[in-house]
């Protein structure tokens, strides 16, 4: 006897339809590929290289990911379809966000006003967790951003491998701090 899906669709429904998270990152992915894509053709993404986002996404299976800057071009096609496909990423979150309640301005607010900040200096707010877990989102945020501002390193691997680290632990230490055994503890 075979099973019939009755969930037609559903990884499409799922990624045309997000969750709230899932738009939070679609907006987050989205709005940060479209950031290193302008970039990218303004040529300041690495000292030394242009980005081709075919090569990067296929592995370097259609051509080179990166090509010196002096002899690549400024623009090419796989700029548009990769600023294309984090338009529809972007669009897609803030599609749902949109229909939530405040919609993007509550989510706006939201970003910046919110328990996490509240912490950063006061560990009564939230515990400790989620100070240490604030105090390494933020970290993050500035090692990308110096390091992109200071050294042209956007793509550099080091300086996303501390970002990334230093963001697994904040979202990590947060979500520990927000469970309920965590609530039990801290009462």
């Amino acid at each position: 006897m075979s099973e019939v899906n009755n969930d037609s669709g559903g990884f499409v429904n799922m990624l045309l339809n997000p969750s709230k998270t899932m738009s939070n990152w679609f907006v987050g992915l989205g709005a940060l590929g479209i950031f290193l894509a302008i970039l990218n053709l303004l040529g300041e993404i690495h000292p030394n290289y242009r980005v081709s986002w075919a090569g990067v996404l296929t592995f370097e299976i259609t051509n080179k990911a990166f090509e010196d800057i002096s002899t690549a071009p400024a623009f090419v096609v796989s700029d548009l379809v990769f600023i294309i496909i984090c338009g529809l990423l972007t669009g897609l979150g803030f599609k749902t966000i949109n229909s939530q309640d405040g919609g993007i301005s509550a989510w706006l607010k939201s970003i910046f006003v919110n328990q996490t900040w509240l912490s950063l200096a006061d560990p009564d707010v939230g515990g400790w967790y989620k100070t240490l877990g604030a105090w390494c989102l933020l970290l993050s945020v500035f090692n990308y951003l110096y390091f992109g501002f200071s050294a042209t390193g956007w793509i550099d691997p080091g300086v996303y491998s501390v970002t990334i680290g230093l963001m697994a632990f904040g979202f990590a230490l947060n979500y520990s701090a927000n469970s309920p055994e965590a609530e039990e503890t801290n009462s």
